[in-house]
C-alpha cells in the first residue's frame, strides 16, 4: 500500500483549520467548567410506620422522591424526642432511609431529621423532616365476652382492668391442685398472701365425696374467696391414652395348629396382614398371651419382631429369651411394642413347650395422661363425632360442669385458664392441628355458656408466635403467656418485656398476664423493664425442683415492691 503525506494532505490540513475555527467559537480552554445539569433536591414522601408501630427495637422507612445520600456516621443527628436513634442508613442505592430506634409502648414521639443530614445530587441538603410518630397501645375491651357474665365476675374483670399497667397482681399456685399451702408459705415468709391463688382440676377422673380430692368439696376455694383473695383455676386434662371401651375380652390371635417348641427348632410367624388387623384393635397395656402345654423344666419364651430380634420394650426389657413356666406367658404392650406389633406382627419361638394358642386384649384398666407423648388419644379426633376420643370429651365437660356452677352459685367468679400451652405440642390438645384446637376451645365455651356457666373469666395462654392457635377475641378475654428459665438461667427483664410487648402488639383489646412462671427475673425489674402483667403466678415448688422457681428473695423483693397488689 503508498504511504500518505499527511503533511501535504489537503484533506488534513483542512480538518485542522476546521478544528481551530470551532475552539475559537467555544472557548476551548483548559479553564472549561465541566457542568452537571440542575437536579432539583430529593422531597420528603412518606414515613412507615406513622402509627402503632412495636415496642423495642424496631426500624422506621423514610422515603424521598429520588435517590439519597446519608453518613451513617450522622445518625445521631436524627432525633425521636430531642435523643438520637440507635441507627441510620440507606438501603442500599435507593431512595430510602432506614431509622432504628428504640420504641417505648404508647408513646408519641416528634421524629426530627435537620436539613442537609440527607442530600442529594450535586450534595444539595434536602429539606428538614418533622413527622409525629406513635407507639402501640393497647385499647382494652370494657366487658367480659361473655354477655351473660355474672355480676361478681364482671366486677373482677372491672378490678383487674382499673389496675392494669399501673399496679400488677400476685398470684401463687396450689401445691398438687386444690389448697393454699403454698399462699401460706409465702405469708409466712413475707408476711403478705398473694392476691390470688391458682387451682386445678387436674384429678378430676379421681374426684369422689370424701375421698383423697374432692372438687365438691368447695371450702378450699371459698375460704380464700371470702378472705378476699382471687382465684385462677386451670384444668391439666387427662384423658385415656387408649380407647377404654374396647372389650377386654382376649381375642384370638392364633387358635391352632399346635406348635411344638424343641430346642428352638420351632417357631410360629403371625406376620401377615390378618395379624396386623387383629393387633390394629390392641390398646396401649393390651396384653398378648403366648397359651403352652407340655412345659420342660428348661423352657424359655422368645418373642421377636420382623426381622427375628427380640422386642426391646420401654423399660429396657428384653424379650430375646426368658424362662417361662405354668400354662401360659404374657407381654403387656407399651408404646414402642404396640407400634411395632400393629405394623410387622409378632414372631413366637423358644423351647420346652408346645404354644397351643395365641390371644390379645385390652387394657382391663384405663390409664389417663395429659401428655401426648405415649398417648393414643387424638385431638383432631376429640373435635370430629362418632370418635371415643369425642364421646370422652363431652362426658368430661358434663362431669366438670356441676363443679363450676358449684363455684358460681357460691358468688366466686373465675379466672378460667384450660388447654394451655398448645402450640408447644407437649399436651394432648396441642398434638394435632390448630384448626382442632381452636374447635375444643369453642367446644368447650359453648358448653358451658348453655350449661349456665357464667362465672368464668377466660384466660387463653400463648407460647409466642401461635396466632393460628387463637380461638378468637369473641372467645377469650385475657391473653397469658408462661415463662420458664432455661439451663438454670432466669428469663431476663428485656426477655419479658419483649414477650410481653409483642403479645399486647398483636392482641391490643386484650390484657396481658403472666399466667404462669418458673425461674424469671424478680417482678419490679420486669415492671420497670415494661413487662407490665396483669398478673403473675410461680408454680408451686415440688419436692424435685431444682433450683426453685421463686427463690425466698425473689419472693420478699417482689412481694414488698410498690407495683405488687397483695392479698
Amino acid at each position: 500500500m503508498k504511504a500518505i503525506d499527511l503533511k501535504n494532505n489537503k484533506i488534513f490540513r483542512n480538518a485542522i483549520i476546521a478544528v481551530a475555527l470551532m475552539c475559537s467559537f467555544t472557548a476551548c480552554s483548559d479553564e472549561v467548567e465541566h457542568h452537571i445539569a440542575d437536579v432539583s433536591a430529593p422531597t420528603f414522601v412518606s414515613v412507615s410506620p406513622q402509627e402503632n408501630i412495636k415496642a423495642g427495637l424496631d426500624s422506621i422507612l423514610v422515603t424521598y422522591d429520588k435517590n439519597i445520600f446519608f453518613a451513617s456516621g450522622d445518625y445521631n443527628k436524627i432525633t425521636l424526642n430531642g435523643k438520637p436513634v440507635e441507627s441510620a442508613h440507606v438501603i442500599g442505592s435507593s431512595n430510602t432511609l432506614l431509622v432504628m430506634a428504640n420504641i417505648k409502648r404508647g408513646t408519641t414521639y416528634e421524629l426530627q431529621i435537620p436539613e442537609g443530614v440527607v442530600t442529594g445530587p450535586n450534595r444539595m441538603p434536602v429539606a428538614a423532616v418533622t413527622q409525629t410518630l406513635k407507639a402501640q397501645s393497647q385499647t382494652i375491651a370494657q366487658q367480659p365476652v361473655n354477655p351473660n357474665a355474672t355480676t361478681e365476675t364482671k366486677a373482677l374483670y372491672a378490678k383487674l382492668l382499673a389496675n392494669y399497667g399501673k399496679k400488677i397482681y400476685s398470684a401463687t399456685m396450689a401445691d398438687v391442685a386444690w389448697n393454699t399451702k403454698e399462699a401460706e408459705r409465702i405469708h409466712q415468709l413475707t408476711g403478705k398472701y398473694p392476691a390470688i391463688n391458682g387451682y386445678d382440676y387436674i384429678h378430676l377422673q379421681s374426684s369422689a365425696p370424701g375421698g383423697w380430692i374432692d372438687y365438691s368439696n368447695i371450702s378450699p376455694v371459698k375460704d380464700w374467696h371470702d378472705a378476699g383473695g382471687l382465684v385462677t383455676i386451670g384444668w391439666h386434662w387427662n384423658v385415656p391414652v387408649s380407647n377404654p371401651n374396647v372389650s377386654t375380652v382376649p381375642v384370638p390371635l392364633y387358635d391352632g395348629p399346635e406348635v411344638d417348641m424343641g430346642s428352638w427348632s420351632g417357631y410360629l410367624q403371625l406376620t401377615d396382614q390378618k395379624y396386623k388387623d387383629i393387633l390394629a384393635n390392641a390398646s396401649i397395656g393390651s396384653k398378648l398371651t403366648v397359651q403352652m402345654k407340655d412345659v420342660q423344666g428348661n423352657a424359655q419364651g422368645s418373642l421377636k419382631n420382623s426381622t427375628w430380634v427380640g422386642f426391646v420394650d420401654e423399660s429396657g426389657t428384653s424379650w430375646e429369651y426368658f424362662s417361662v413356666s405354668g400354662d401360659s406367658y404374657s407381654i403387656i404392650l407399651d408404646q414402642t411394642t404396640l407400634n411395632e406389633m400393629k405394623k410387622n406382627g409378632v414372631i413366637i419361638s423358644g423351647q420346652g413347650y408346645v404354644l397351643t394358642g395365641v390371644t390379645v386384649e385390652a387394657a382391663g384398666t384405663v390409664d389417663y395422661k395429659f401428655y401426648a407423648e405415649k398417648n393414643d388419644f387424638k385431638i383432631d379426633n376429640a373435635v370430629t363425632e362418632g370418635t371415643w376420643e369425642n364421646d370422652f370429651i363431652k362426658s368430661d365437660l358434663e362431669k366438670i360442669a356441676p363443679y363450676l356452677l358449684q363455684l358460681q352459685q357460691a358468688g366466686i367468679p373465675i379466672l378460667w385458664r384450660p388447654l394451655h400451652e398448645a402450640s408447644g405440642k407437649w399436651f394432648w390438645w396441642g398434638a394435632g392441628t390448630a384448626d382442632s384446637y381452636k374447635k375444643l376451645w369453642i367446644i368447650m365455651y359453648d358448653t358451658f355458656k348453655r350449661k349456665g356457666i357464667n362465672n368464668l373469666i377466660w384466660v387463653w395462654t400463648s407460647e409466642g408466635n401461635d396466632a393460628a392457635w387463637y380461638p378468637g377475641d369473641a372467645y377469650v378475654d385475657i391473653i397469658g403467656t408462661d415463662m420458664y428459665g432455661q439451663n438454670d438461667s432466669a428469663v431476663t427483664a428485656d426477655e419479658a418485656a419483649e414477650r410481653f410487648n409483642n403479645l399486647a402488639y398483636h392482641y391490643p383489646t386484650k390484657m396481658i398476664t403472666l399466667s404462669e412462671c418458673g425461674t424469671v427475673v424478680d417482678i419490679p425489674q420486669q415492671w420497670e423493664a415494661d413487662a407490665k402483667w396483669g398478673w403473675f403466678m410461680p408454680w408451686y415448688e415440688g419436692s424435685s425442683s431444682n433450683p426453685k422457681h421463686a427463690t425466698d428473695d425473689w419472693w420478699k423483693t417482689t412481694m414488698n415492691s410498690q407495683y405488687v397488689i397483695t392479698r
